[in-house]
């Protein structure tokens, strides 16, 4: 059921006013993670169809020696180069917010561009979302069930992606317990490699979420990071470029059958508008987009698990 702008019984001692107060304060409690930096962006290309199809080129190998005699060389084997290719398919994710007329007589003024600057917001958040569902999918794991995650399981996610040939730069993705068990691990660490928290600047560069750098790996703190196990351990990942991609499908070709008038906002890849239903007595603010976000090359990428 889309989200509601409404409003309960209150209590006699001003409690609407307070309420009101309270819903302005947890707007700001959320988590901003956008993680869509950390993913190879695929522009969409596709036509007529909500499926686009990729194709990597083959992995580079080492020269053979040949033989170079003056009388003639001898002929060097054929390698077959061996391609692979992924697919993207798009599907609609969507949100709303319902604001009832009641509430606008009673309530105030709503200012309708915060609640369309919330949605828009949430494009980033969905991202981060589908991005997160996929780290249980890894064919690497690293971490025990049940166990709190320390340094050993980063340096042991470090190691399988070295192990790999993936080369850095590295992100890791973990929960908020995720990472305060490793931060509280770090604290018996001594020597020159310490973990080096975010700064405004680092901020400003990486993105909300961002929490610091540790052995040249790139930390977020998301709430998308999934529970499995039965929701007793936590699924985070480490990985690098190349391991994980998306698109966005462009929203703007909506535009030739939505009336002009209903549209608030064409970000592009998102599109919120306005739809009234007079039947019920409210307003509604919509957005809807198009993404896709696959796992590309497995080796890439190692799952961290730990106790939530």
């Amino acid at each position: 059921m889309a989200d509601e702008i409404t409003f309960s019984a209150l209590s006699s001692s001003g409690g609407r006013i307070s309420a009101v107060l309270s819903a302005l304060v947890r707007q700001q409690l959320y988590d901003a993670t956008d993680l869509r930096s950390v993913m190879s962006l695929i522009p969409w290309s596709a036509v007529g169809s909500d499926k686009m199809e990729i194709t990597l080129d083959a992995v580079p190998g080492a020269y053979t020696a040949a033989s170079s005699e003056t009388s003639g060389g001898t002929a060097v084997a054929n390698s077959a180069y061996t391609t692979s290719k992924f697919s993207l398919q798009v599907a609609r994710y969507a949100r709303a917010y319902q604001v009832t007329d009641l509430f606008g007589i009673t309530g105030g003024p709503i200012d309708i561009d915060r609640v369309v600057n919330k949605l828009v917001e949430g494009a980033g958040l969905t991202m981060t979302n589908l991005l997160c569902n996929l780290f249980n999918s890894l064919s690497n794991s690293v971490g025990t069930s049940g166990v709190d995650l320390d340094v050993d399981t980063i340096y042991d996610a470090l190691f399988q992606l070295n192990t790999s040939n993936a080369s850095g730069p590295y992100t890791a993705v973990l929960q908020a317990q995720q990472m305060n068990d490793f931060r509280q691990s770090l604290r018996g660490e001594t020597g020159a490699i310490q973990f080096r928290e975010a700064t405004a600047e680092t901020l400003q560069a990486r993105g909300p979420g961002y929490q610091g750098d540790f052995l040249g790996i790139r930390f977020y703190q998301s709430d998308s990071v999934a529970k499995i196990n039965t929701n007793a351990d936590y699924s985070g990942a480490m990985f690098v470029d190349g391991c994980f991609a998306y698109t966005m499908a462009p929203v703007r070709a909506l535009q030739s059958y939505i009336p002009e008038d209903n549209i608030l906002v064409d970000a592009g890849e998102v599109l919120v508008e306005m739809d009234r239903d007079a039947d019920n007595a409210m307003s509604k603010c919509i957005a809807n987009m198009y993404p896709a976000v696959v796992e590309v090359e497995d080796a890439r990428g190692v799952e961290i698990v730990s106790d939530v």
